[in-house]
C-alpha cells in the first residue's frame, strides 16, 4: 500500500469540523470508487484524533451499503456511551435520496450535518505517481522508472497508483484504462473483489457476473447498463440477494422494465420499508406516468414513501406535485374537487412533518373551505367535511393555536351528532370519537365540568353502539379507560374508579376468549384503577390491584409493559425494590433499543431516587439523581419533544423530593431540564403547563436560598402570565405566581411598591375564588410588603 500522502486542504477541513463548538455533528466524505476516502478517515482517526481531547468518534465507512437500520444502531451506540461531545464520520461513493434521508434522520439526533465532496485524485499527482512508483519499486526490489505520469480518462487516486504498479511490472501503460486493467488482471489471478473487480467486469465480463459489482461498475461504465438490465430482468428473484445500494444504482440507472422489475419484489419487502429505495423507484415510475390522474396517484404514493422513509422535504415537493396534478384536473371537471381536498389534507400533514409550520394552514384552511363548498352542492359530502374539521383541529393544537382548535373540534363535534341522529348506524362511532377529542381539548384548557360532560357523552354513546353490535365491545372498555384516566386527572377519583372498574370487567371477559389480544390491555386498565383507588385512599385496593397488573405483564412477557406497571407499584405502595426492579428491565429494553426506551429508564431513574429518598438512603439516591440527569442531557430534543409529556411529571417529582431533602444541587438541575421540557411541549399543552413548571423552579431556587435569581425568575413568570391570553381574574395559579413574586421581593428588599399592589391583586382573586389558606398567606406577604 502506497504511504498516504496529501489531502492536506481535506485534512484542515476535518480538523475544523473536530473542533466546532457544537456537541454533537455528522459528516458525510464522498467520492468515486478509487478516490481514497476510506484511506483519509482511517488516517484522520489514527493520526488527527484524540478520544480524551476530541470525544468520541464513530466512522462509518461504505454507509451508502448499509440499510439505515445499521446505521441507526450505530448512532443509538453513541448516545448510549458516548461522552457529551460525538463526531460521526461517513463515508460513502454516492449521494442522493439515499443521504438525504439519513441526513434528515441524524439530524433528529440534535447532530450538525455536513456533506464534503472529495476530489478523486490528488492535487500534486506528479508527485504521488513517484512516489507511488519508488514505493512499488522497492518491494519488488527493482528499479523504480522515472517517467511521467499517463493520461487516465476519468482517474482517481487507485487509478494512478495502479497505473504506478503496471509501470514498475516493466509494462506499456497505456492511456486506455481498460488496457491497464487487462495488465494489471494478468498478475493477479485470485479473488475479485473491491474497485479493481468492478473494472474487471467492465472488460472480462464474465458469463455470471455479481450483481452487486455489475451495479456498481455500470454507475460508471454506461456499456455495461444494458447487461445490468438483461441480468435483473431476466432473473428478478436476483433482486433479493443484491445489496441496498447496488438496487438504488439499479433503480437510477436502470430502464423502466428493471424499474418494475425490483419494484414487484421491493415493495412488499419489510427490509426496505425505511430505505430510500421504495421512493427512488416510485419517483421513477411517477416520472413515466403519462394520464394526470396516473400521474397524480403515484405522486400521492411518492409522498407517503419518502415520508416514511424521512424524506421530509422531498414527500413535502412530492405532496405539492399530486395537488398540482388535482388543481388540473378540477378546472377540467369540478367533480374532481373531493380529490384536491383530499390531497391538500395530506400536504397539510406533510408540512408538519417537514417543520414548515408557516405553511400548514394556508393549505389546511384551503382544504376545508373545499370541504365547505363541497358540501353546499352535495349534502352527502358534510361526513369528509366534519373528518376535515376534526384533522385541522389536531394541526391547530400542534401549532399552538388551542382556540382555532377548540372551534374546529366543536364545529366536527356539532356536525357528526347531527350525522348520527339521523344515520346512527353510519356515524355513532365517529361522533363518540370526536366526542371524546373535545373533552381532551376541554382538559388541556383546564375546563372541568365541559371535559367530564364531554367524554361521559362519548361513553354513552360507546355503550349504546357495544349494546348493538358486541363487536364494538374491546372499543368500550379502551374509551372507558381514557375516560377514568382523564377522570382521575380531573380529581373525581370515585368516579374514575367506578369507571375503571367496568373497563376492567369486560377486559376480564375478553381476555377469557383471547388473552393475546386484551391480556395487555386489561393489565394497563388495572395499572390505571390502582391509581384511583390510590387517590380514594383506599391503599390495600390499590396495592392489590397494582399488584395483579405485575403479575399479568408478567404473563404476557411484554417488558416495557412490565416495567411501567413496576414503576406503578413503587408509586402505589411505596416499594423501592419494584422500582429497583423497572429500572433493570429498563436498562434492558435500552440494550435492545435506545431511541425508544431511554425516556423510559429517566422516567425510572426518577421514581427510584424519590422512593430512595422516602426510604433513608440518600446516599444511593444521590448517585441515581446523578444518573438521571446525565441521561437527561444526553436525550436528543426529538426525543424530549417526543416524549416530553410524559417526562415532565416524574422530573417535577423527583426534583421537589430533593429540594425537601435539602439536596438542592441535583434537585434544581432536574428543575432547570423539567422547565426546558415544558418549554419544548408547550405548543401542544395549555400555556399553565409551562408556567407551572417555571413556578415549581422559582420554589426551588427559593429552597436553595438563590433568592434575587428566584425573585427574577418569579417576575418573568409574571411576564408570562400576562402574555399567555389566559383569563386571569379568576386563576388560582396566576394568583399564586403574584403571591410569590411578592414574597421574594420583600425577602430581598426589591421593588416593594410593585409588588403590594400585586399581592394586593392576589389576594381579591383569591377571594373571588374561594381558596382561603393561599388568601391567608398572600395577605401575610402583602403585610409584610407594607412594613417596607
Amino acid at each position: 500500500m502506497v504511504p498516504f500522502h496529501g489531502r492536506e486542504s481535506e485534512l484542515r477541513s476535518l480538523a475544523l469540523w473536530r473542533d466546532s463548538p457544537v456537541p454533537q455533528a455528522s459528516l458525510l466524505l464522498h467520492g468515486p470508487a478509487g478516490a481514497g476516502k476510506t484511506r483519509l478517515l482511517q488516517h484522520f482517526r489514527d493520526e488527527h484524533w484524540d478520544d480524551e481531547e476530541h470525544g468520541r468518534l464513530l466512522v462509518v465507512d461504505d454507509a451508502d451499503r448499509l440499510p439505515w437500520q445499521d446505521v441507526f444502531r450505530q448512532l443509538q451506540d453513541t448516545l448510549r456511551h458516548g461522552p457529551a461531545r460525538t463526531r460521526v464520520l461517513l463515508a460513502a461513493r454516492t449521494t442522493g435520496w439515499w443521504w438525504s434521508s439519513t441526513r434528515q434522520r441524524i439530524a433528529d439526533f440534535d447532530h450538525e450535518v455536513t456533506a464534503v465532496e472529495l476530489a478523486p485524485t490528488l492535487d500534486g499527482r506528479e508527485e504521488s505517481f513517484t512516489l507511488a512508483c519508488q514505493h512499488f519499486a522497492k518491494h519488488l526490489d527493482v528499479t523504480a522508472p522515472d517517467e511521467p505520469p499517463p493520461n487516465i480518462a476519468q482517474e482517481t487516486v487507485l487509478d494512478l497508483h495502479m497505473a504506478a504498479l503496471a509501470v514498475v511490472h516493466g509494462d506499456p501503460c497505456d492511456v486506455n484504462r481498460t488496457q491497464l486493467v487487462r495488465q494489471l488482471l494478468q498478475r493477479d489471478d485470485g479473488t475479485a473483489t473491491g474497485r479493481l473487480a468492478e473494472d474487471h467486469l467492465a472488460v472480462a465480463t464474465p458469463a455470471t457476473p455479481d450483481p452487486d459489482l455489475l451495479a456498481r461498475a455500470a454507475q460508471r461504465w454506461p456499456t455495461l447498463r444494458p447487461g445490468l438490465d438483461e441480468l435483473i430482468t431476466g432473473d428478478p428473484g436476483v433482486v433479493h440477494v443484491m445489496a441496498p445500494d447496488s438496487l438504488r444504482i439499479a433503480a437510477e440507472i436502470g430502464s423502466i422494465a428493471t424499474v418494475e422489475a425490483i419494484a414487484r419484489r421491493i415493495f412488499r419487502d419489510e427490509r426496505f420499508a425505511t430505505d430510500a429505495l421504495p421512493s427512488i423507484l416510485t419517483r421513477r415510475l411517477a416520472e413515466r406516468a403519462e394520464d394526470v390522474l396516473d400521474r397524480a396517484e403515484m405522486y400521492g404514493m411518492l409522498s407517503a414513501r419518502t415520508m416514511v422513509c424521512g424524506l421530509r422535504q422531498e414527500s413535502v415537493e412530492a405532496s405539492q406535485a399530486e395537488v398540482a396534478c388535482y388543481r388540473e384536473l378540477v378546472a377540467r371537471d369540478r367533480e374532481n374537487r373531493p380529490l384536491l381536498a383530499d390531497a391538500l389534507g395530506d400536504l397539510g400533514l406533510r408540512l408538519i412533518n417537514a417543520h414548515r409550520n408557516d405553511e400548514v394552514l394556508a393549505v389546511s384552511e384551503e382544504a376545508i373551505d373545499l370541504w365547505r363548498e363541497i358540501a353546499e352542492d352535495d349534502p352527502e359530502t358534510v361526513p369528509q367535511l366534519a373528518s376535515a374539521l376534526e384533522q385541522i383541529s389536531y394541526r391547530y393544537q400542534a401549532l399552538g393555536r388551542d382556540e382555532d382548535a377548540m372551534t374546529a373540534i366543536s364545529r366536527a363535534t356539532l356536525l357528526f351528532q347531527e350525522l348520527a341522529k339521523n344515520h346512527p348506524a353510519l356515524f355513532r362511532a365517529d361522533f363518540a370519537r370526536v366526542a371524546a377529542a373535545m373533552a381532551r381539548r376541554f382538559h388541556v384548557e383546564g375546563n372541568r365540568q365541559h371535559a367530564a360532560d364531554s367524554m361521559q357523552l362519548s361513553i354513552a354513546n360507546w355503550r349504546v353502539l357495544a349494546q348493538e353490535d358486541p363487536r364494538f365491545e374491546p372499543e368500550l372498555a379502551r374509551n372507558l379507560v381514557a375516560a377514568g384516566t382523564m377522570l382521575t386527572d380531573l380529581g373525581r377519583a370515585e368516579a374514575a374508579s367506578e369507571t375503571l372498574r367496568e373497563a376492567v370487567d369486560l377486559f376480564r371477559r375478553l381476555a377469557v376468549a383471547n388473552p393475546g389480544t386484551f391480556g395487555k390491555e386489561l393489565a394497563e386498565a388495572l395499572t390505571h384503577r390502582s391509581k384511583a383507588l390510590l387517590e380514594l385512599a383506599d391503599d390495600v385496593d390499590a396495592a392489590l390491584t397494582a399488584r395483579e397488573a405485575v403479575m399479568l405483564w408478567r404473563e404476557t412477557g411484554d417488558l416495557k409493559g412490565l416495567a411501567a406497571a413496576l414503576l406503578n407499584v413503587a408509586q402505589v405502595v411505596g416499594d423501592v425494590g419494584a422500582a429497583e426492579e423497572a429500572v433493570r428491565v429498563y436498562r434492558d429494553l435500552v440494550a435492545q433499543d435506545l431511541v425508544w426506551n431511554q425516556a423510559g429508564l429517566v422516567i425510572a431513574l426518577a421514581t427510584l431516587v424519590r422512593q430512595q429518598l422516602l426510604h433513608g438512603q440518600d446516599g444511593d439516591a444521590l448517585t441515581t439523581a446523578d444518573e438521571c440527569l446525565d441521561l437527561c442531557r444526553r436525550l436528543p430534543s426529538q426525543l424530549v419533544e417526543f416524549f416530553g409529556a410524559n417526562l415532565a411529571p416524574p422530573l417535577q417529582n423527583t426534583a421537589r423530593a430533593l429540594s425537601d431533602s435539602d439536596h438542592h444541587v441535583r434537585a434544581l438541575g432536574m428543575s432547570e431540564f423539567t422547565v426546558g421540557v415544558c418549554a419544548a411541549i408547550r405548543s401542544r399543552t395549555a400555556p399553565t403547563v409551562y408556567l407551572d413548571a417555571l413556578q415549581r423552579h422559582v420554589c426551588r431556587l427559593r429552597a436553595a436560598e438563590r433568592k434575587e435569581e428566584a425573585r427574577d425568575t418569579a417576575h418573568t413568570a409574571v411576564v408570562l402570565w400576562h402574555l399567555s391570553g389566559v383569563e386571569l381574574d379568576r386563576h388560582v395559579d396566576y394568583a399564586d405566581a403574584l403571591t410569590i413574586y411578592g414574597k421574594l421581593c420583600a425577602e430581598t428588599r426589591f421593588g416593594t411598591g410593585k409588588a403590594l399592589r400585586l399581592t394586593r391583586r392576589a389576594a381579591d382573586i383569591l377571594r373571588e375564588v374561594g381558596e382561603p389558606v393561599k388568601l391567608q398567606f398572600a395577605l401575610a406577604t402583602a403585610e409584610e410588603l407594607s412594613s417596607w
